[in-house]
């Protein structure tokens, strides 16, 4: 077959990608073309053809906060406005009422359905609205209730190890809500305790298991959900280590009184001998008491003759080189003597009893540091370094914990300020994490946050850091998010996080470290597992919507989502009815912010303009009012620039106005007046595996705005 130059047939064809729909996508699953891939992923992909097309925008939801749907899709969880009550709402699914409606009709009860509204209603006790787990079993639901404490924290302090400085302890009751029924099974309430219960910071959720941080008790509360929706309790890690320690040291008291006994009795008899009666000592004395006490206790008192190699287990250092050709033992046995008569530096005075006791999983990590250090064989540097820092590894505290398995917990230990400051300071912070056996009450590893080896195990393991409770322990594996061990783009998206604080002004490696591992340990159910929000599938800005549970700052801008791949556009999420002309944003029924440009001539002094306009510009198309206070003198050409914030009802709005006022150089003066304009957050709730999206629009002292994000045939799409 010979070409003919002249034809426009090309001699190299073009190798074009096959477009992206709904037919490719079935022939494509049809005829078996990622049957060799993981079935997850290639059952995902089909959503890369069915997503989002329309916006029911400003939904009346008047008596509810939104929270989460379950991981079935069947329930969206709410709250009442008030913080009284649980609401369960029954989806009917993304294809909305079976009549032929038009989609401007479409309301809120379209798509759900109250089926339950449970009372918590106690006392002075608020829900608190981030704060929604679902058991494994997808049965039940916990919610937290949080009431003031009225008692100071030195009445409810249990254990030496609590912590006295927390002024303001709360009143926490976790309650276990059946989904079917609406009705409450079980509750587990923490008295005068501080507990982080805001986005599950403070609580851990692995299978049947349920675990609470006790941060002003530190301990460690792990509770058995049973299927039938009861809690109990197995036992509290902090204090204790095993369930039957309290038992054992029991025991040992009976035993230390009985030798009390002896010892006194004996004392007696001996002085009865040399004529001195036992009665002219009252025994009831507290200083008698300690006196005949001490002989039996072992000295906990700093300034003890006893080595301080004996009674200070503790820090970790950096190895180094043995170069002297000893032992490490020898080399210990040889610093110890050199540094024995050195001074310990003094404890800080407290007024805590026991205040040098350390707590049972203290005392765990105290001797697997020692060890740690005893075994280097760096020519004793680390021991020393082990000595050096007792006091700051004995100040630490238990800040965060998760369950990696049933039988593991990653625990984070912190300083005391970042427990008790605020959580920005915190990410910079010196802080250890430590992964503790729950069966063996072993310490098996503790790296500290800027350690690059966890940073290794993190990037590698990352699936395994924040799993779901309902992703765990063999269960079902159909929901999955994409994390940087098991997503090319997420992993792209943390070495750029990396590289940027590495480059930074007070930047560096170790900040860049921190700041990866400033999130562990994951809170459960924090991330979604929508496709649409699969960084594996789209791409799309994670400033404006991430699959992370958080409110996002809004911009007036639609939220972009491109195919992976290809990188077409795939569809848009309007969080306002955009405008007629395609330019920016219109508040519709909606609040909206608008900026207009209003240009005046002004001849006079001391003016007060008060202006009702019909203002129609790129950003807002409604009926705005301007207020402008104007103070000038000799002005010819006022340029004024104002920003509207207008709400749902058109009521006048606060106004930044900024007024230039002159003829020219050097004439004139200047007045301004600035308003500190709202912020609005977004948050998104998306459906697990539909195409239906919830925004919420979050305003300081505006109504707040829900929009659903449906998809609805091609022929109207039109919202």
């Amino acid at each position: 077959m010979s070409l003919d130059p002249n034809d426009n047939i090309p001699f190299v064809p073009h190798n074009r990608r096959p477009k992206e729909s709904l037919l490719t996508s079935l022939r494509g699953r049809e005829l078996g073309v990622n049957r060799g891939k993981c079935s997850v992923l290639a059952s995902r992909r089909m959503y890369r053809s069915i997503y989002p097309n329309a916006t029911l925008h400003g939904v009346n939801c008047q008596y509810s906060f939104l929270k989460k749907f379950t991981p079935c899709g069947q329930y969206l969880i709410g709250m009442s406005k008030n913080q009284r009550a649980v609401h369960i709402y029954r989806f009917k699914g993304s294809g909305g009422p079976s009549d032929e409606r038009s989609t401007d009709s479409l309301q809120f009860w379209d798509y759900l359905e109250l089926k339950h509204e449970t009372l918590v209603l106690r006392g002075t006790e608020l829900l608190h609205k981030d704060f929604c787990l679902v058991t494994a079993n997808g049965r039940f639901i916990i919610v937290a209730a949080v009431s003031p404490s009225t008692g100071g924290p030195s009445e409810s302090r249990t254990y030496p190890c609590a912590l006295n400085c927390i002024p303001n302890l709360d009143t926490v009751v976790f309650y276990v809500i059946e989904l079917a029924t609406g009705k409450i099974t079980d509750k587990r309430e923490f008295s005068r305790e501080y507990i982080m219960i805001a986005h599950h910071y403070g609580v851990s959720l692995y299978d049947s298991l349920f675990a609470v941080m006790l941060i002003k008790s530190q301990a460690i509360q792990i509770i058995h959900v049973k299927n039938n929706g009861k809690l109990v309790d197995m036992h509290r890690i902090g204090w204790f280590n095993h369930e039957d320690d309290e038992w054992v040291l029991a025991q040992y008291r009976d035993f230390n009184g009985q030798y009390i006994a002896q010892s006194s009795m004996s004392a007696a008899s001996s002085t009865y001998l040399r004529g001195f009666s036992p009665k002219d000592e009252d025994m009831s004395d507290l200083r008698t008491a300690d006196r005949h006490e001490s002989f039996a206790l072992a000295p906990n008192n700093a300034s003890t003759v006893e080595p301080l190699s004996e009674t200070t287990y503790h820090q970790v250092p950096s190895g180094s080189n043995n170069t002297n050709g000893l032992s490490p033992r020898a080399n210990q046995a040889n610093s110890a003597s050199n540094n024995f008569g050195a001074a310990a530096p003094r404890q800080p005075q407290c007024d805590e009893p026991h205040s040098q006791t350390l707590s049972g999983i203290k005392q765990r990590l105290m001797a697997y540091l020692f060890r740690k250090a005893f075994y280097a064989d760096d020519g004793g540097a680390a021991l020393r370094h082990f000595h050096l820092t007792f006091q700051q590894f004995t100040s630490l505290v238990m800040w965060r914990m998760q369950f990696l398995d049933e039988s593991t917990l990653l625990i984070k230990f912190g300083k005391l300020d970042c427990v008790v400051g605020k959580p920005a300071d915190s990410s910079h912070q010196t802080a250890f994490f430590v992964f503790y056996d729950i069966h063996t009450t072993e310490i098996l590893q503790v790296y500290d946050n800027a350690s690059t080896e966890l940073l290794r195990l993190y990037e590698s393991w990352a699936d395994q850091f924040c799993a779901t409770a309902y992703t765990t322990a063999g269960r079902d594996k159909r929901h999955y998010s994409s994390t940087c061990s098991n997503n090319v783009y997420a992993k792209d998206h943390l070495k750029k996080t990396q590289y940027g604080m590495r480059n930074a002004r007070n930047g560096g490696s170790a900040q860049a470290v921190k700041r990866s591992l400033c999130v562990l340990p994951y809170s459960p159910q924090s991330f979604s597992d929508s496709p649409y929000l699969d960084q594996a599938l789209f791409s799309y800005d994670e400033k404006l919507i991430s699959a992370l549970d958080r409110q996002k700052l809004y911009q007036d801008v639609p939220i972009k989502f491109y195919l992976r791949g290809s990188g077409g556009l795939r569809f848009k999420i309007h969080l306002f009815k955009p405008s007629p002309n395609g330019n920016g944003s219109s508040s519709g029924n909606s609040s909206a912010n608008g900026g207009t440009v209003t240009t005046t001539n002004a001849n006079t002094t001391n003016t007060n303009i008060n202006n009702n306009t019909n203002t129609n510009n790129n950003t807002n198309n409604a009926n705005t009012t301007n207020n402008t206070n104007t103070n000038t003198t000799n002005t010819n050409n006022t340029n004024t620039t104002t920003n509207n914030n207008n709400n749902m009802n058109g009521a006048p709005s606060n106004t930044g106005t900024t007024t230039t006022a002159g003829g020219g150089a050097g004439f004139g003066t200047a007045a301004v007046t600035t308003t500190a304009r709202s912020r609005r957050f977004a948050q998104f709730i998306p459906h697990p595996f539909e195409p239906f999206i919830i925004s919420v629009i979050h305003q300081q002292q505006q109504p707040i705005i829900v929009n659903f994000h449906i998809r609805v045939p091609e022929q109207d799409a039109t919202l």
